[in-house]
């Protein structure tokens, strides 16, 4: 098992995202691309609706663990300045959101959402503590999932100032997957349930950041901007690999599965030409 996650020392280092020295006039003078106009909102929205996230929690037994609590509280936090700057930086660049455009954590829950933070609020019930290391695991996933999204945005994007911000929101994210990581092996490891219970789980039920709150196109959009081709498929072999080496989680391959799967609906839409085709190309 790797070192104890110095909680201390992360609530103490919590804050804003620093976005000081940032040469925002910069922003309107360097392009951003028509994929990046459609991704960022997605971002935005996400990371917006990290505080709903913690409504369904509230209901299950993670939230009982006096460490997770405290995290959860500062990784909200800092979270929702992810949003903000991101939101700040289209404004500045000229692609500014409408002003009516509603947040995705102002709009109404979906039924099937009712029902998935319900059902797991039972499991974890049922399951008992251990149902801390699927939280954990999963949340792992998701925060190592959107750190490597966020470093592909960096790398592909011709706006010198996003690419500045993106790598700020980074060394937040890197702090929020290590500490998800450090906890799932640690409950991995002394349990022989939570082995069990949490791959079964997390394989059947996982899916990537923004599933569930966003449109199922506008998922597989975001996914293979940053996961498609060469560079990308090493990122999500980098993922699997990485969520493998977890106690019981040896030879996970979700997020594999997931880009191939949407790699294979993108050909379907391409062939029949539906209206995602336009989108799927315009992206390359």
């Amino acid at each position: 098992m790797s070192e104890v996650f110095d909680l201390k020392s992360f609530i103490e280092k919590s804050k804003p995202l620093d976005l000081s020295g940032i040469d925002w006039a910069l922003a309107r003078r360097q392009p951003v691309s028509e994929a990046e106009r459609r991704i960022l909102p997605y971002f935005i929205d996400v990371e917006s609706y990290t505080i709903a996230y913690l409504r369904g929690l509230l209901n299950t037994t993670a939230i009982e663990d006096p460490e997770i609590a405290d995290f959860l509280s500062i990784w909200a936090y800092e979270e929702s300045y992810h949003g903000r700057a991101i939101e700040r930086f289209m404004a500045e660049a000229g692609v500014g959101l409408p002003a009516d455009r509603p947040r995705s954590v102002q709009r109404k829950r979906r039924p099937l959402e009712a029902l998935q933070d319900a059902a797991a609020a039972v499991v974890s019930r049922a399951v008992g503590p251990d149902f801390v290391a699927t939280h954990m695991t999963w949340g792992a996933i998701q925060e190592l999932t959107t750190l490597n999204g966020y470093r592909r945005l960096a790398e592909r994007t011709q706006n010198e100032v996003f690419a500045e911000i993106v790598r700020r929101i980074m060394r937040d994210e890197s702090r929020h997957f290590s500490f998800y990581y450090h906890k799932a092996e640690e409950r991995l490891a002394r349990s022989a349930r939570a082995r069990t219970v949490t791959p079964f789980l997390v394989r059947r039920f996982w899916k990537p950041v923004g599933a569930g709150i966003m449109p199922d196109a506008e998922v597989d959009f975001v996914s293979l901007y940053m996961f498609d081709g060469e560079r990308g498929a090493a990122e999500v072999a980098h993922i699997d690999r990485t969520i493998g080496r977890l106690p019981g989680m040896e030879g996970f391959d979700g997020m594999s599965r997931f880009v191939a799967d949407a790699l294979a609906r993108r050909g379907t839409q391409e062939n029949h030409g539906t209206p995602a085709r336009d989108a799927a190309l315009q992206a390359r």
